[in-house]
């Protein structure tokens, strides 16, 4: 509680808390109250630099927020573990005045006393008897030549599952319940390509309809799109089909909900925070949740979900082989996206290859999906038609996951980033979670996150669209809005491990650049967040190797990559149009592209696995902006001592598939041996795809990230190729500041 002595002016005081220049917590605005009392719990991750926690209580007005006083603890206070408890804090103004008292309580817990667990305590729980379904993207045909030889531990040969096959089989034998969230959901979209139509034909919209008119009850929720059917016309500026496929449905038995990203109103400030949050943040959960046949028999049915990365929607089909032109003309005929490069036309090429990673989850983890659908559809979309809970006496949603062997179960546990301006949460639940400004916020894909990190003991890998954050930590803009810790939670990992003298490495892999012209201003300043970040870890390495005074280089502990594909002309492209577009006569000419990557998954020791929706940035991860959703999942059978079940099978098949590779080396990417193999494979890719002599080939798909990462851990372009491959000048690999795009949209 807070007396505030000023009385020239009725306070509307709230408390922002600090850790030098990161936020770490801002409470809830009380209004027009001289003694406030906020009465909120929060927990807060942290991994940061600082001599002070500093209490700031600010007061609120229309335009601004008026700074009135500051409480500072010393952080060798709490680290001593001293607990303080309800204890009065004079609040002093930057004059020294006296501006009234704090009462706070703080306790801080290191991470050495904290249990090592992959168990989150957050909303949802952890639930063990469960299956999972690991898949990498769209399809994946039978009998690839990469996983012809890889072999499981057992061995028997590693077969991988083909993501929108499964789909399709799923909600093929929906009796009771579908329900779909996606940033994007298009009802033209067809989930069989190739010989494979034969299968089905028909759009997804028309499967959904066909399952409504059989009685199973259908809900479809999308992101409205700011400027679908109000700006620009019903597709949008983002094409995520949103107003064509609710105008589909609208006249049919399934129920369609659109929902924009809103924000309480509740004075003006907030009317123009939710004009922002609705244009510029996403609902970005990506789930199908499905009823399917008991494993015990009988009429009562069991929940099975798909949670990952993949919409399901236009130009995200795609298979391990990431065809640039030879699918153009049946395939992806009809489905042709190429963002990065827009003015080239569908019938000349090249697409844009397309990286994701999906999951099916099996058990009573499928309920907490269908409970996350729930509480959105009861915040925004009642309107458009009732969703009942599940009726127990037709859907056992505890029922355990039919599995072959019990001892190769999964323990999964489901995590969010919503606020409950999207959601209505329960009320008992809710009290593990902080709040903001007086909303509740869930984030506890970014709990989850930090605590697997924290629990690595060899290795982590991980895939994803952005890579960016830790702005407090960063050499220059630390004062960017971009303060989640991943990153450098990671720098930490590597720099105690160098202290201890034991091995452990990174692998992050991103895209050669985010999706869209790579010369725009907002992609430019996405990757100048991006080598901020990059340029913090990498000197951070480079000082913990300098200061243990080993001969090593930081790369043998921190390693980004990207991948990309150069392949051999052929015959296939003399049924395409000659190329007339500037771009595509220049990349008919090189045969290559950038693979995008639309991943947000990290594995951590072979043992444990997050995949999701969650970018790594501000974004994905404050809980306050984009909405996501995550499992993490792991078999309790396959400790990191013994990492020998399906995540390590998955994560050998993702690499046999991206460095055309199974050598035995990279079993264990923990090992200095593996990771120098890795990089010379990488390199040798890279050489290949930036080749300017004609007929080259890439060897594998995965290459060294375009920065050259110096032995003190600084950064410089490599030798001529301070811009992208085959993009103009402007096209910066560092990227470069905006002077005009808000913070908010590009971190």
């Amino acid at each position: 509680m807070s007396k505030l002595v000023d009385k020239k002016d009725v306070t509307d005081a709230f408390v922002d808390v600090r850790i030098g220049n990161a936020k770490l917590v801002k409470t809830s605005v009380i209004d027009n109250d001289l003694n406030p009392v906020w009465d909120e719990d929060f927990r807060v991750e942290v991994c940061h630099f600082g001599d002070e926690l500093l209490f700031e209580v600010r007061d609120k007005d229309h335009a601004y927020a008026e700074f009135i006083g500051s409480v500072a603890i010393p952080t060798s206070t709490l680290m001593s573990g001293q607990f303080i408890k309800e204890e009065g804090f004079p609040i002093k103004s930057s004059g020294g005045k006296h501006k009234g008292m704090l009462k706070i309580s703080v306790q801080y817990v290191s991470v050495a006393m904290m249990e090592r667990t992959y168990e989150v305590e957050c909303y949802f729980p952890m639930h063990r008897m469960c299956n999972v379904t690991l898949y990498m993207d769209a399809h994946v045909p039978p009998n690839m030549p990469r996983f012809e030889s890889l072999m499981t531990p057992e061995g028997t040969k590693y077969v991988p599952a083909a993501c929108w096959k499964d789909v399709y089989y799923t909600l093929k034998a929906a009796q009771k319940l579908i329900c779909i969230t996606g940033w994007a959901v298009w009802d033209q979209l067809q989930l069989f390509r190739g010989e494979n139509k034969a299968i089905y034909d028909k759009t997804l919209g028309e499967l959904l309809i066909e399952k409504a008119n059989e009685g199973v009850q259908v809900y479809v929720m999308v992101w409205s799109e700011y400027t679908s059917g109000s700006i620009l016309p019903e597709k949008g500026f983002m094409g995520t089909h949103d107003m064509e496929t609710f105008n589909r449905f609208k006249n049919t038995k399934v129920n369609c909900a659109i929902a924009p990203r809103e924000i309480s109103v509740n004075e003006l400030t907030d009317w123009t925070q939710n004009q922002f949050s609705s244009g510029s943040y996403t609902h970005h959960q990506k789930s199908i949740i499905v009823d399917a046949e008991n494993p015990m028999g009988g009429a009562v049915r069991r929940l099975v979900a798909f949670v990952g990365g993949l919409d399901l929607t236009g130009g995200r089909y795609d298979t391990p082989e990431f065809p640039l032109f030879s699918t153009l003309l049946n395939e992806h005929y009809g489905d042709f996206r190429n963002s990065n490069a827009k003015s080239v036309p569908a019938s000349q090429g090249p697409r844009e290859p397309w990286h994701d990673i999906h999951s099916k989850v099996e058990g009573p983890v499928a309920y907490d999906v269908f409970e996350n659908f729930y509480e959105r559809w009861e915040k925004q979309g009642t309107k458009y038609g009732r969703l009942n809970r599940i009726d127990t006496s037709q859907i056992d949603y505890l029922c355990q996951a039919p599995l072959q062997d019990p001892n190769r179960a999964w323990n999964v546990q489901f995590f969010r980033s919503i606020t409950s301006d999207s959601a209505v949460f329960n009320p008992e639940k809710s009290k593990r979670l902080n709040s903001k400004k007086g909303r509740t916020v869930d984030a506890s894909i970014a709990q989850a996150y930090i605590q697997s990190i924290r629990n690595a003991e060899n290795f982590i890998y991980i895939e994803n669209q952005y890579f960016l954050g830790s702005a407090y930590t960063w050499l220059s803009n630390s004062d960017a809005n971009c303060h989640h810790t991943i990153p450098s939670e990671i720098a930490q990992k590597i720099v105690d491990k160098i202290a201890m003298n034991q091995r452990f490495t990174a692998y992050i892999v991103i895209p050669m650049f985010p999706e869209g012209d790579p010369a725009s201003a907002p992609i430019q300043e996405i990757l100048y967040w991006q080598t901020r970040t990059i340029e913090m870890m990498y000197k951070r390495v480079g000082d913990a190797i300098k200061q243990a005074g080993l001969n090593s280089h930081p790369t043998d502990w921190l390693l980004f990559m990207c991948p990309g594909k150069r392949e051999l002309p052929g015959a296939h492209l003399d049924r395409l149009e000659d190329p007339t577009d500037k771009i595509a006569k220049v990349m008919r000419d090189t045969m290559r592209f950038p693979i995008y990557v639309h991943s947000k998954m990290m594995i951590v020791d072979d043992a444990y696995i997050i995949v999701g929706s969650a970018n790594i940035n501000q974004r994905s991860m404050a809980g306050t902006r984009d909405t996501e959703m995550a499992v993490g999942c792991w078999q309790p059978a396959f400790p990191e001592s013994h990492p020998y079940g399906e995540v390590h099978m998955f994560r050998r098949a993702l690499w046999a598939s991206h460095f055309m590779s199974t050598d035995q080396v990279l079993l264990y990417p923990g090992a200095i041996e593996c990771v120098t193999r890795v990089k010379e494979m990488a390199y040798n890719n890279w050489q290949q795809y930036s080749s300017s002599t004609p007929g080259t080939k890439t060897d594998g798909q995965m290459l060294s990230y375009p920065l050259n990462v110096m032995a003190d851990g600084t950064l410089e372009n490599l030798e001529g190729f301070a811009c992208f491959p085959d993009f103009p000048g402007s096209c910066k690999i560092m990227g470069k500041k905006s002077a005009v795009i808000p913070q908010k949209v590009t971190t």
